[in-house]
């Protein structure tokens, strides 16, 4: 009996050992959560009780775009304020990450009906795709918003619904979708199914084109959220300022400091590096050409505050904690490094990480004057905001708050 007691208290001691094992392994794996303090470092995000939170808060967001020839306005819009809204939601006191998809639609017979870009933290990738964007096509003003909508809730790679993860769309056309398309989901439908998913779909019409507003209302109805009328041009009211050009220079140095890794040896591993540092660069250049100045400025504090902002960065995952640089295989090291000893390559990386926190610090010090120069501005401006990015801004801040993210 007593060795039988024994081994039953052996038995029950293992098995809380390997629970208590488990759970901290369980907790240790726990994504971190980070936020930007006042000396520019990436910095763990504790809760209110100084707990680090077990997951961090998130906002997923599908634009659903009509692309068609009347919507040129808005698409020049959301080019110019799209890093705008993120930085908004960013900037919350949750600190939210913030992952983004589009769904670019026109109609049957058009050179697409849709295009899908699924949702991701990459949001230079968004934007490169937004930037492509060109109004064109339509003219029979029905289009097929049957199946972008559905597109947009069952094709944008949704994560699983959690307690601390908002998922919101937004469908921004000019027309109403085609009742004839029997084969495609009522729209009707289809927001009831997001919302069956843990989804929120709201509508923002453009113009006055007859029978867009009472589907549209129907939509948002339907997918619990809110219905918007703006002006047929979106009608963003961009303030361009002193320091934006500023900005975009110090934006592009901050993507300078990109440090690619990974791969593995050989030919192979070099290869993918340098196509990492191929494609960021490749990138820095397109924003510098292409994105209008005041979004390029927009830009440049998001990627001082995301610390998501760079994907394939050895910088940045040193900061996130998420690798230690001893920790990181020799064959994976960019050429630079791999040559270095261990305390030449420390401090390296120390220097670097320097000159990225004294780059981010001039960002934030310039992009506050630029904040305080546009409500200067807005205060001399007749009447409320009631574009495009005024619509998102609004329905953000409301749903947001449903899911306990302020």
């Amino acid at each position: 009996m007593k060795r039988l007691t024994l081994r039953l208290l052996t038995a029950m001691t293992t098995c809380l050992i390997g629970l208590a094992a488990t759970a901290a392994l369980i907790v240790h794996s726990r994504p971190p959560v980070f936020r930007l303090d006042d000396e520019m470092h990436l910095v763990h995000q504790p809760d209110t009780d100084g707990n680090m939170l077990p997951d961090k808060a998130t906002l997923e967001m599908v634009f659903v775009l009509d692309t068609t020839g009347s919507m040129s306005g808005l698409i020049e819009g959301a080019k110019q304020r799209i890093w705008g809204i993120v930085n908004e939601v960013m900037q919350q006191s949750a600190r939210p990450a913030v992952k983004i998809g589009l769904v670019a639609y026109r109609d049957n017979g058009d050179e697409y009906v849709t295009k899908v870009t699924p949702l991701t933290s990459d949001l230079d990738a968004v934007y490169s795709a937004l930037m492509d964007y060109r109004a064109d096509g339509g003219g029979d003003t029905p289009e097929n918003v049957r199946r972008a909508l559905a597109e947009g809730v069952h094709a944008a790679g949704w994560s699983n619904d959690t307690q601390r993860t908002a998922r919101i769309v937004f469908l921004v056309g000019d027309a109403p979708p085609h009742d004839d398309y029997t084969n495609e989901q009522p729209t009707t439908a289809t927001a009831d199914a997001a919302v069956k998913r843990g989804m929120i779909v709201n509508t923002i019409q453009c113009g006055q084109i007859d029978g867009t507003r009472e589907v549209w209302q129907a939509i948002a109805r339907q997918g619990a959220g809110q219905y918007f009328a703006i002006a047929q041009d979106g009608g963003v009211q961009v303030i361009t300022t002193p320091y934006d050009e500023q900005l975009g220079i110090l934006s592009q140095k901050l993507g300078g400091t990109f440090l690619a890794y990974g791969g593995g040896g050989g030919a192979r591993g070099i290869a993918t590096r340098t196509e990492l540092m191929a494609k960021q660069a490749r990138t820095e250049e397109a924003v510098a050409v292409r994105a209008p100045a005041s979004a390029q400025a927009e830009r440049a504090l998001n990627k001082a505050l995301n610390s998501e902002a760079y994907s394939g960065d050895l910088l940045q995952s040193i900061e996130n904690e998420s690798v230690k640089l001893d920790a990181v295989k020799g064959e994976d090291l960019p050429d630079e490094l791999r040559k270095l000893s261990r305390a030449e390559r420390k401090r390296e990386i120390d220097q670097r990480l320097a000159d990225r926190k004294k780059l981010r610090a001039e960002i934030v010090a310039l992009s506050k004057q630029r904040d305080a120069y546009i409500a200067a501005a807005r205060k001399k401006q007749a009447g409320p905001q009631t574009g495009f990015d005024a619509a998102v801004a609004a329905a953000l801040k409301e749903q947001l708050a449903r899911k306990g993210i302020k």
